[in-house]
């Protein structure tokens, strides 16, 4: 008889809850943007491009010396707002620029070095225009500087490097010697060639690269002088293991029967790993099983004791899922980019799927009531307490017709 009563009581609360809860669905899911890397090429210039919440367009930026410079981005086409980002060679935000409406200005001083320009909607998406106009007054002096393109490269790629003389004096250059080193376990060094700007035919010596270092010396020949600023020679440089690569020069130049020692502008080359890093925390109180899934097939870990995960994978898009006994699922579409960390949001699971069909309802709500007062099913335990009880029913109520998976976006970058 109390057997009865027992499963009347039961049967009553899974009434009682019927009545209280509604329908909610959970599942949904979201896409971060891809990034496309895109090259600037010289100052006051106008350069062209398209973004949208899906694609976000990341441009180049080599400062060979101290530089004050501004960008001014225009929508020309849909209904974008712009937003102009700019970041350092590692990814990392320094200065940011929200448009009104159409149009959004950026005016900064940055140090030499590599930079990109990220431009991204505010809201909308459509085609802009980009001006890049310098600022102060630059460096009259002689001097030179190495510039890469692109200036960031997965292991095995390649950049251009391009050794440059600037402001050549109208006089101009007889011959210009460069003594140069680089890290070789970062990256190696080969095709170096002379580009032209001491004439035709120049008389060239070329000793090495061997071991991180070279000696490129060039003459024009038959009278043939440098008498205006570009560059002297390329190379390409090829990343053997990630890092912040570059290359340094000892440069002397010559008007004709002596040498003098000019300042030389390096620029930083960085290599990545060509896999990505997703990380996040999931909040639940029993362990979680995460898993980063794509079309070759599954890898799993488990969340440590505050719930945090990571993966270290190729590049590209994935589905990742969340699960515990007990919760309905978390599911997003994160995308890895080489040599970056993507994050997911932390998020809190949402318990009472006892059953595991997808679905918090009155079966659920059955297998408190059938294992009541006991602990043989820990996955009815829905607050962890060691005890199967009302405490566990209030939760299931809460949480009473959810189903599907818990939508999981993607924190947003900078």
């Amino acid at each position: 008889m109390k057997t009865k009563n027992f499963l009347r009581i039961v049967l009553m609360m899974m009434m009682l809850v019927s009545l209280l809860g509604a329908s909610v669905s959970v599942q949904a899911k979201g896409l971060s943007a891809e990034i496309v890397i895109r090259s600037t090429t010289f100052w006051d210039a106008t350069f062209n491009g398209n973004v949208n919440a899906n694609l976000f367009e990341r441009w180049s930026l080599q400062l060979t010396e101290n530089s004050a410079f501004s960008v001014t981005v225009t929508t020309t086409g849909g209904d974008l707002t712009p937003t102009i980002r700019l970041l350092n060679s590692s990814g990392a935000e320094i200065a940011q620029a929200v448009g009104s409406l159409s149009t959004a200005f950026l005016n900064t001083s940055q140090t030499a070095g590599s930079y990109f320009i990220q431009i991204q909607p505010d809201t909308g998406g459509g085609s802009y225009s980009m001006e890049i106009r310098r600022t102060d007054n630059p460096s009259t002096d002689p001097h030179a500087a190495v510039m890469f393109n692109p200036a960031v490269i997965f292991i095995d790629e390649t950049s251009q490097g391009s050794v440059m003389l600037n402001n050549v004096p109208l006089a101009g250059y007889a011959s210009a010697e460069f003594t140069c080193s680089y890290d070789p376990s970062l990256i190696s060094i080969t095709n170096i060639t002379q580009a032209g700007l001491f004439g035709n035919d120049p008389v060239v010596i070329l000793n090495g690269p061997t071991n991180g270092s070279f000696l490129f010396a060039i003459a024009g020949s038959n009278g043939q002088r440098a008498i205006q600023s570009g560059t002297v020679f390329t190379f390409t440089a090829t990343g053997l293991v990630a890092g912040d690569a570059s290359l340094n020069c000892v440069v002397r130049v010559s008007a004709g029967g002596a040498l003098t020692t000019i300042p030389f502008t390096t620029a930083s080359l960085t290599v990545r790993e060509p896999f990505g890093i997703l990380e996040g925390r999931v909040i639940a109180n029993k362990p979680v099983t995460v898993e980063l899934i794509d079309s070759i097939g599954t890898t799993t870990t488990t969340t440590d004791a505050n719930g945090n995960f990571s993966f270290t994978a190729p590049a590209g898009t994935y589905l990742v899922r969340a699960t515990a006994p007990g919760f309905l699922p978390a599911e997003g579409d994160p995308v890895l980019f080489p040599g970056e960390t993507t994050t997911m949001q932390t998020i809190s699971l949402i318990s009472g799927d006892i059953d595991g069909n997808g679905v918090i309802d009155q079966f659920d709500a059955m297998t408190i009531g059938m294992n009541y007062n006991g602990s043989n099913v820990p996955v009815a335990d829905l607050n962890n307490d060691g005890i199967i009880n009302i405490l566990d029913l209030e939760i299931l109520a809460l949480n009473y017709r959810a189903n599907g998976a818990l939508n999981w976006p993607v924190l947003p970058s900078g």
